[in-house]
């Protein structure tokens, strides 16, 4: 910018200088032909008085060492007399000559035929019938003296110096504080607030400075209340008893408290990083992307401590009302449900189930002591026999169900699938062939899975002692096992009594029983099993069922890997 202002203002005075030269040059251009004029006039008079028209005499007259020309001309135009030249045409029409017959004397700065040159003409009137015109050649004018130019350079040296200085102390008004103003802008923008630039005139570059200072003030006020503001919602997040999550329409994460943190076990800082490369629940990344909003939800988490939470979400709006993310707090509710479990389920549930085999034992056991028919009494022997291995079954049942709910992790060992299904169908195969019933294998997956391998063998058997339960005598019942991408699906299927529709919503909870057919043999604590060991391998379970046609229950699981070759 230096530069800049030097180059204009040297170019201005350069073309000042044009400008005034120019046009002192055509001043004294115009006064030097006045001059010239008046001594041609002075010479005329001088040959007019001395009365002598000698041609010797004529040459005589000379202009800055150039010899001075004179022409006579009558009344009609007509050469007379010429010092350079014979023969000339007439002049009658001539302006010079024209102005001395009418005024006396008249003059003419004109371009000459004969000398093919500007000339200056001045002709003065002899007489009624005459006119002496004297005339020299404007090129023989000297303009400029030595004297002159030695004068105009000292000026133009004068003016260029002149100007220099003044350009440098323009230079030191403009540049000096917008430097300054740079400086401390960059200050500012390096978290030095508390800068503020020096204000020396009142000019515009000082009012740009007291407006910079004002702008700066404000800033540093704004600065200091978001940083407050800030500091007081860190304080309350890490105070919360309740997790918060914020993360924008990626699913990159805006915000996370401790509370949240540590309830899903993460221990370093995510934000910006995608949410599901740190939270695997299924439901609650699910429940993060449901579009309309889903105000709140109950969640069960299996990673990486067991627990229940109540999540609510809401979405970020921006100025203009458009949905830039999601944000939702996060309650583990846990104990509570842990209380209501203890009190509502077992209860009334485990209460309910272990109360039917005990009646039925000890009515029978009772009624033992008075029956002395031996077939009689080896019919409630048996009787006593099938309820107290219902019994048994049952506690199994809670047991299991219990143990998978308190372990905080699952192993973390690779199998292979398709080999489980086949230890499955091998321990099944005696109550398939007292049913006659076919188990068709189809296995095309090429993964294998990371998990608890005993979960996944519980699991499978579950569903499978189940299709072989509520199947007719001599059907088939199919597995299917597959890849998708990065999912495993596993699926069961029979051609048994079906599922109400009414009753599909409800058959994974504990102790629930469609009806009593259904419910024959059974702890009703099966499915309840399947459900929570789906839930450790991170997957889902669905159920599609048509009365009286068959029940296919299909698991899709995550994290497989590649077979090795």
């Amino acid at each position: 910018m230096r530069k800049r202002i030097l180059a204009s203002s040297l170019i201005t005075v350069i073309f000042a200088l044009i400008i005034v030269t120019c046009s002192f040059i055509a001043l004294v251009n115009f006064k030097e032909i006045d001059r010239t004029k008046e001594i041609l006039a002075v010479y005329n008079n001088l040959v007019i008085k001395s009365n002598n028209f000698d041609e010797n005499n004529l040459k005589n007259f000379t202009i800055n060492n150039s010899k001075v020309r004179f022409t006579f001309v009558d009344k009609e135009g007509t050469v007379v007399k010429d010092t350079d030249n014979k023969n000339l045409e007439n002049h009658l029409n001539r302006e010079e000559v024209i102005g001395a017959f009418k005024n006396g004397e008249a003059s003419s700065t004109r371009y000459s035929n004969t000398e093919n040159t500007n000339v200056i003409y001045y002709a003065t009137r002899i007489d009624d019938n005459t006119v002496i015109r004297s005339s020299v050649s404007l090129y023989t004018i000297k303009l400029f003296s030595e004297d002159y130019i030695k004068y105009y350079s000292i000026v133009i040296v004068f003016v260029i110096l002149l100007s220099l200085g003044l350009s440098l102390k323009l230079v030191r008004a403009v540049i000096y504080p917008v430097k300054e103003l740079e400086i401390v802008t960059n200050k500012i923008a390096n978290g030095d607030y508390g800068r503020r630039v020096s204000i020396f005139t009142n000019d515009e570059i000082g009012s740009l400075a007291s407006t910079f200072n004002n702008m700066a003030d404000q800033l540093q006020a704004k600065i200091s209340d978001s940083l407050d503001k800030r500091n007081k919602l860190e304080a309350i997040l890490e105070s919360m008893e309740s997790g918060v999550i914020a993360v924008d329409n990626k699913q990159n994460v805006i915000l996370i408290n401790p509370y949240a943190k540590n309830l899903f076990g993460i221990k370093k800082d995510i934000i910006g990083e995608k949410i599901s490369e740190y939270i695997i629940d299924y439901d609650i990344l699910t429940f993060m992307k449901n579009v309309p909003f889903i105000e709140m939800k109950e969640i069960k988490l299996i990673h990486p401590i067991p627990r229940e939470l109540r999540i609510k979400k809401a979405p970020i709006i921006n100025d203009k009302k458009i949905p830039i993310g999601v944000v939702i707090t996060v309650l583990d509710i846990t104990d509570i449900k842990r209380l209501e479990n203890i009190r509502s389920q077992f209860v009334a549930n485990v209460s309910h189930e272990l109360k039917t085999p005990l009646t039925s034992i000890k009515g029978f056991a009772e009624t033992l002591k008075f029956v002395e028919d031996i077939d009689t009494k080896n019919k409630f022997l048996d009787i006593i026999d099938k309820e107290a291995e219902r019994l048994t079954n049952l506690i199994n049942d809670i047991l299991i169900l219990s143990n998978i709910e308190n372990n905080h992790r699952m192993k973390e060992e690779t199998f292979n699938p398709k080999e489980v299904i086949e230890d499955v169908i091998n321990m099944v195969t005696p109550q398939m062939n007292n049913k006659n019933i076919e188990i068709e294998f189809i296995n095309k997956a090429t993964k294998n899975l990371i998990g608890d391998r005993d979960k996944f063998f519980q699991m499978i058997l579950n569903l499978v002692e189940n299709a072989i339960k509520y199947s007719n005598n001599e059907t088939n019942i199919k597995i299917k096992i597959y890849n998708v991408n990065d999912y495993t699906y596993i699926e069961v299927e029979d051609n048994g009594i079906g599922i109400p529709k009414e009753d599909l919503p409800r058959i994974f909870e504990r102790f629930y029983r469609v009806d009593k057919s259904r419910a024959k043999g059974g702890t009703g604590l099966g499915l309840a099993i399947v459900k929570h060991i789906v839930k450790m391998f991170n997957g889902e379970i669905f159920v599609n069922s048509t009365l009286n046609k068959g029940t296919k229950f299909t698991i899709r699981l995550r994290r497989p890997i590649k077979l090795n070759d």
